[in-house]
């Protein structure tokens, strides 16, 4: 079952769910919450020549490769930076979002976003049950556009789903409280 804007806000009334900073009321649609983005950018550049990736299951780590082939661009609230067609970025959400073991989310893009050609979170838009931090943010700029990107913008929206069942193992991820800091 999904959550209405009703259930999310009885859920964070009630501390079943977190979200920090509290989302203010023009963040809720019928059935999501909208994310805003955080001024920690990673920023992949050009392809690198000779440069490979083995996307296997254990042959590279992720956040390694970010931190070896990206550039890190801290932006000021009042400030933007540009996503140029053909590159992408590495983001966070602004809020700290923590679930119970009986609620997952996923986080997808809005649409008013897209329609310039922006891909908010390319393919692992779930957010599992336990899950607690700074939502990650796949940003790819597919689109002709030029794209400025400003922190504290809604950038993404979060749709929350109830379990039927509690999971029997707790939530093991290296993503576990990511965070811009």
């Amino acid at each position: 079952m999904i959550y209405s804007a009703q259930d999310i806000r009885l859920a964070l009334e009630s501390g079943a769910i977190s979200i920090e900073p509290r989302p203010a009321p023009a963040s809720f649609a019928t059935s999501s919450v909208d994310l805003r983005l955080d001024g920690t950018f990673t920023v992949f550049g050009a392809p690198l020549p000779g440069t490979e990736i083995s996307v296997m299951v254990g042959q590279a780590d992720p956040e390694e490769t970010a931190r070896r082939y990206g550039n890190v661009v801290n932006v000021p609230i009042d400030s933007y930076i540009e996503l140029r067609p053909n590159t992408f970025a590495l983001a966070y959400t602004m809020e700290r979002v923590a679930l119970p073991l009986n609620l997952a989310a996923r986080v997808e893009g809005k649409s008013s976003v897209a329609r310039w050609g922006l891909s908010i979170h390319q393919t692992a838009p779930t957010i599992h049950a336990g899950f607690e931090g700074h939502i990650r943010l796949e940003i790819a700029n597919i689109g002709p556009f030029v794209c400025r990107l400003t922190p504290g913008t809604q950038i993404c929206q979060l749709i929350i789903e109830e379990l039927r069942t509690v999971p029997v193992e707790p939530l093991r991820s290296r993503f576990q409280n990511q965070s811009p800091d």
